[in-house]
């Protein structure tokens, strides 16, 4: 009997061609089973950040935060070198007092120029910025007024005995000149202008080491009142060539002036409440150890802040550089503002943390390098100073985050708790521990800061809405 070949044979081919086609559908099935690369989250962050775009602005900035930085950096190394430690430390409280008045500044004016600008429509923007630079020399304007006053009642009240009558005009200059300069620098950020920043603070350091070189050369003791001038001087000097180099006009800024300037202080004065906190947190150290330690161990603490001073390179260059995008992205994509915030925060507290060890395990030659001399009690406050600066660090990511949304009045009350935990451990542990006790009380209150602000985000994050 003839066996059927042709029929298993053509149906072994039929099952044969079906396996075939199988094969080739999954082989062309396969790739589109996506299988995360090996470095996708780094390519996702990089989209996100969008860092080719950022090149420019970022080196100009790092650039910028050299100059200014770097200049006080260095500043601060000549009149730790040629000053006494009880005048260097005179420096470092009116240098305090002037930081203050660019604070409010900042928290009433600049910063709500920033979180209200992306708002305003594009033709108006100039004129706003216009409006609040006119806020500016308003509010100096006024600080100059009361001032004179308080200067002139305490001149009558202790007639020839006001010993700091020179230090206290060198600040009240100082400061006025400061907040001027200071807003140039916040408005070319604003702009995406860093290159003029760039210009407001090499004027600045300029005109300051041109005459510090002069008061060398002609053999002059330097005084704190007198690079307070200088300071002052060219602070002055970079936000008149500002002016003239931006298309910003005061006499636009003179129409409908009140309600931007209600706008300002509606979130302006929680703010200024929180720079007034953080202050006297900031400060705590230096004016309790003027009552207990004298002028002497104001000096000290801040020879040994100057040690970690140089991190401050990178802090301010990237906030400023990430601060108005981040407000514009709290309008498009709060979500994305998140991550980046938090991974920005979490980079910065590792170079803090990398920075630390590297200064403490060369501290020996750094310090010859910086001081000129080996001073025991100022090395054992450095490395208190850098728990300081990664708590610092730790804290600054979500404080910047706060603003931008314009809780201000959070923040502020966030900041209550950390500073009496730090001035009421600093009395304490001042009178054991000395310099080292006021600067373990800002550690302890930083810390306290930096959870409560964060716990804060993570709670709003969340909570459902």
């Amino acid at each position: 009997m003839k066996l059927e070949k042709p029929l298993v044979m053509e149906a072994g081919k039929d099952t044969l061609e079906l396996w075939n086609r199988e094969l080739r559908a999954s082989s062309v099935e396969k790739p589109s089973r996506v299988r995360p690369p090996r470095f996708a989250k780094i390519r996702q962050i990089r989209t996100q950040l969008k860092l080719s775009g950022l090149k420019l602005p970022l080196a100009l900035s790092l650039l910028n935060q050299c100059i200014s930085s770097g200049g006080n950096f260095l500043l601060s190394v000549y009149l730790a070198r040629t000053l006494a430690l009880s005048d260097f430390g005179l420096y470092g409280i009116g240098y305090g007092l002037c930081m203050l008045y660019v604070g409010i500044g900042n928290a009433v004016i600049m910063t709500q120029m920033l979180v209200n600008m992306p708002s305003k429509a594009i033709e108006d923007r100039h004129i706003y910025a216009a409006k609040m630079l006119n806020a500016v020399l308003l509010l100096g304007l006024t600080f100059i007024v009361l001032s004179t006053g308080v200067i002139g009642i305490t001149s009558i009240a202790v007639s020839d005995k006001l010993v700091y009558f020179q230090t206290c005009c060198a600040i009240v200059t100082a400061a006025i000149f400061f907040l001027c300069s200071e807003f140039f620098i916040a408005y070319a950020y604003l702009i995406r202008r860093e290159s003029l920043a760039l210009v407001v603070n090499g004027l600045t350091m300029f005109v300051l080491f041109l005459c510090l070189a002069y008061e060398y050369q002609a053999g002059i003791i330097p005084t704190a009142e007198s690079v307070m001038y200088f300071y002052a001087l060219g602070a002055a000097i970079g936000a008149i060539t500002a002016y003239g180099m931006s298309n910003l006009k005061l006499r636009q800024g003179f129409r409908n002036l009140k309600p931007d300037m209600n706008e300002a202080w509606q979130h302006g004065r929680w703010a200024l409440g929180g720079v007034l906190v953080t202050w006297m947190q900031s400060q705590t150290y230096a004016y309790i150890a003027i009552i207990f330690l004298g002028p002497i161990g104001v000096g000290q603490a801040n020879a040994a802040k100057i040690f970690i001073s140089p991190f401050s390179f990178l802090l301010p260059a990237i906030n400023k550089i990430a601060l108005p995008r981040l407000a514009d992205l709290h309008q498009t994509d709060p979500a994305r503002m998140l991550r980046i915030s938090m991974l920005m925060t979490t980079c910065l507290s590792l170079l803090a943390i990398i920075f630390s060890f590297v200064l403490i395990g060369n501290l020996d030659s750094i310090s010859d390098l910086v001081l000129g001399r080996q001073d025991a009690t100022i090395r054992s406050l450095i490395w208190i100073w850098c728990l300081m600066l990664v708590c610092q660090m730790a804290r600054s990511g979500g404080s910047v985050l706060l603003q931008i949304q314009r809780k201000f009045r959070i923040l502020t009350l966030l900041n209550i708790p950390s500073a009496i935990v730090t001035l009421v451990l600093a009395f304490l542990l001042i009178k054991t521990y000395g310099t080292a006790g006021a600067i373990w009380s800002m550690v302890a209150g930083e810390l306290v800061l930096s959870l409560l602000i964060w716990w804060e985000i993570l709670n709003e994050k969340n909570r459902p809405h």
